[in-house]
């Protein structure tokens, strides 16, 4: 087995999201389950869409919607005006359909949508925008398609989020011989913040804290199956490094 260039990004590679890593909703599910174990327990599309306080008319777009929850949520909610799922990659909108029947769903790049200006109420974009080559434009895009006076909702993570489990498959892959994975937060909270300060005139940021207590191996397993390319021996060796 070769290993990949260590200057290459996989979590901004279009053509390995889009064909590996997303080509099914399989790896993205295996990291959600993770946080079935989160204390305490946040139900995130439950409590995102709660914020924005939909009226239950408006247009609502959700950008990398990827397996559908947040579009779930809507449909759980009754959610009647206009709903449209947007995500690079079709196994992703393939997966996201059967919570979301009423919804429109399409193949779209974030970074340039087939939307008109001003279209939405409430345009979300749920821990994507670290895929994107340029969030910036990304941005923009959000902007312009949501009508003034909507809203726009980004979920990123945390400098420090799975801090302990990232240090563990880096460490495991130092003892194989092989290159660090480089992190999933290319934009991190912090950065993702200044970057919607300098698009939008009002910005609020909410921070959801928990903690993962997790009782047994098979979903840290599965979390370093869905992440890293090739996986192989790196799981006895993360398993192998977990503390007692």
């Amino acid at each position: 087995m070769t290993d990949p260039d260590p200057a290459w990004d996989p979590w901004t590679d279009q053509d390995y999201l889009r064909e590996s890593q997303y080509k099914t909703d399989v790896n993205l599910s295996a990291r959600q389950s993770v946080y079935a174990y989160q204390q305490p327990r946040i139900d995130l599309a439950r409590a995102t869409l709660s914020l924005a306080a939909l009226g239950g008319a408006e247009v609502v777009a959700d950008v990398g919607c990827g397996n559908g929850r947040y579009l779930a949520e809507l449909a759980r909610r009754g959610h009647a005006g206009p709903v449209l799922g947007a995500d690079m990659s079709p196994g992703m909108l393939l997966a996201a359909r059967s919570g979301a029947p009423r919804a429109s769903l399409m193949v779209a790049d974030a970074m340039a949508l087939p939307v008109r200006d001003a279209a939405t109420g409430l345009t979300l974009a749920m821990h994507m925008l670290y895929h994107v080559p340029d969030a910036d434009r990304a941005v923009r895009e959000l902007r312009r398609i949501t009508r003034p006076g909507g809203q726009v909702i980004v979920g990123l993570n945390g400098t420090d989020h799975l801090r302990e489990l990232r240090a563990l498959i880096t460490k495991a892959l130092a003892s194989l011989g092989r290159p660090p994975v480089r992190p999933r937060e290319q934009l991190s909270l912090d950065a993702g913040e200044q970057l919607l300060r300098s698009q939008f005139t009002s910005v609020t940021r909410h921070d959801f804290e928990g903690q993962l207590r997790v009782p047994d191996a098979e979903p840290i397993a599965a979390y370093v199956r869905s992440r890293v390319p090739d996986a192989g021996p790196l799981v006895p060796a993360v398993l192998g490094a977990l503390p007692a």
